[in-house]
């Protein structure tokens, strides 16, 4: 069994590209629709990721990163209101994803996380199918 984590800032993309990797590996999707903040929800991941290892999983971890500006243009996107019911207020989402921006460290420091199985992709100007391709063949999923 693989256990595949995607996380990083609001809007970066962690939905769509689960999806797509759904689509491509016949994988399933469970979304908590969460932000990670890279202090105390680590523990929660720690957490998450040694129930499924101590059941026999190999646990991947990718980090998304994005642009701010591009992670505004995807808080509105139909796919992302329809599956989250509390972002449909968009001028309330959009404020909340720009003071977050400004308040936290969204993502890790270069170097950060030492996990064997991680990788980290900006995916600012890559679509949701070529991030799941690259996660695809980095973790050899097929």
């Amino acid at each position: 069994m693989k256990f595949i984590i995607l996380f990083g800032p609001q809007a970066v993309g962690k939905m769509t590209v689960g999806q797509s990797l759904v689509a491509k590996t016949n994988f399933k999707l469970f979304h908590n629709h969460m932000s990670i903040d890279l202090q105390s929800d680590w523990d929660y991941i720690e957490n998450i990721s040694d129930l499924f290892r101590s059941r026999g999983a190999e646990v991947y971890y990718v980090e998304l990163e994005a642009d701010l500006e591009e992670r505004k243009v995807r808080n509105k996107t139909e796919n992302r209101l329809i599956h989250k019911p509390t972002k449909r207020n968009t001028e309330w989402s959009e404020n909340e994803l720009i003071e977050t921006n400004t308040l936290y460290r969204l993502n890790s420091l270069p170097d950060e996380i030492q996990k064997q199985h991680y990788l980290r992709i900006n995916n600012t100007h890559l679509s949701a199918d070529t991030v799941a391709d690259m996660i695809i063949e980095k973790f050899k999923l097929k």
